[in-house]
């Protein structure tokens, strides 16, 4: 098994450098969608989306822009078209964003990004109307590819329909995992399917769409199916880590340590003790999540558990096992090294990602 070198990490806030390359423009790109209209609905998006009055990045609020640099760093590898890349990027910032939206409301979160949710303070319709309006947002913006000059009109049918496809897979996901809340155990496979749709697909979206930008429509199939794979592994690395900081927390995410406990999700932590091979152990924890209410003796219960059978352990290793797969076919394609040392670099921070 091949283990990154994580010695050069910041425990803090470290991010991959590339996120930095492409930061500003795409911030700006959010931002010009939004700073002419005038109706209340966007202020609260540019409230989300950590955008202050003065229009800048507001410190602490804003999120990692991972999906929308992840396609343009895909476009860049392969020397793709960067206008249409950036309508991409931006358009699945939206598709994201709204989804965040949707999720604070459906968990009933009430802090992101280390300020109150859209629903604690415009109430939950506003919310729900919120978020439906960044889809829309995010379509129109697909839209947009069609003024692009020199591009085939069957070509932005195909890009938009593969935007449609990635969000309606995400809302697949995200259904099963409310609906997972009150069952009482899941598979390791129906945990697998739930993350490739609720986070793998925009992920996996991100790396393909950006891959297909050059010589559109006619591009390298090859490389476009390798992102494709790359971005499916990188989703479930990302969620696996994302599951870990559910349950341990850190300052960082601003999540309590037993977050996910309490909400009851069915996250890779949870899966392991449920099917650990002891029956008293499943049995201590069943009898948790049969509890109307997990309070903190209980969640401090069910993380010495998991400590004792290895669970943080086991939930690293397999995202170790996935980010292995991802780095195979990265070191297989015929990239420049510049490209795939920022692909090695994310691999580094999605592995040891504190927020």
């Amino acid at each position: 098994m091949q283990i990154l070198n994580l010695s050069s990490l910041n425990q803090n806030n470290w991010m991959p450098d590339f996120f930095k390359r492409y930061n500003e423009e795409i911030n700006q790109a959010l931002k010009d969608e939004i700073n002419d209209r005038l109706n209340p609905i966007y202020e609260t998006h540019k409230y989300y989306m950590g955008f202050d009055n003065n229009q800048d990045p507001a410190e602490k609020s804003v999120g990692k822009r991972l999906r929308p640099s992840l396609v343009m760093l895909s476009s860049d590898a392969v020397d793709g078209d960067h206008e249409v890349a950036l309508l991409i990027a931006t358009a699945l910032e939206y598709v994201h964003n709204f989804s965040l939206i949707h999720d604070d409301l459906e968990d009933r979160d009430k802090i992101r990004h280390h300020k109150p949710t859209i629903w604690t303070i415009w109430g939950e319709s506003a919310a729900i109307i919120s978020g439906n309006g960044m889809l829309k947002i995010a379509d129109n913006i697909m839209g947009k590819l069609a003024d692009v000059n020199n591009i085939d009109p069957s070509f932005v049918l195909k890009l938009q329909i593969e935007m449609a496809s990635s969000y309606l897979k995400m809302m697949e996901g995200q259904y099963f995992d409310i609906a997972y809340e009150s069952v009482s155990t899941i598979s390791m496979s129906e945990y697998l399917n739930m993350i490739e749709l609720k986070t793998g697909a925009l992920i996996e979206s991100a790396m393909y769409l950006g891959s297909i930008t050059k010589n559109f429509p006619s591009g390298n199939h090859v490389v476009s199916s390798q992102m494709k794979s790359i971005g499916h592994e990188l989703g479930r690395v990302y969620q696996i880590r994302d599951d870990m900081l559910g349950v341990w927390g850190t300052k960082a995410t601003g999540k309590p340590v037993g977050a996910d406990l309490i909400r009851k999700k069915k996250s890779l932590p949870i899966i392991h003790a449920l099917n650990n091979p002891s029956r008293e152990i499943r049995t201590k924890i069943r009898r948790f999540f049969s509890t109307e209410i997990i309070e903190g003796n209980d969640v401090e219960n069910i993380l010495n558990i998991m400590d004792r059978i290895g669970t943080y352990q086991y939930c690293q290793s397999l995202a170790q096992v996935h980010w292995n797969k991802a780095n195979a076919i990265i070191s297989g394609m015929d990239l420049k090294n510049d490209f795939v040392n920022d692909l090695k670099e994310l691999g580094e921070f999605l592995l040891t990602r504190k927020l």
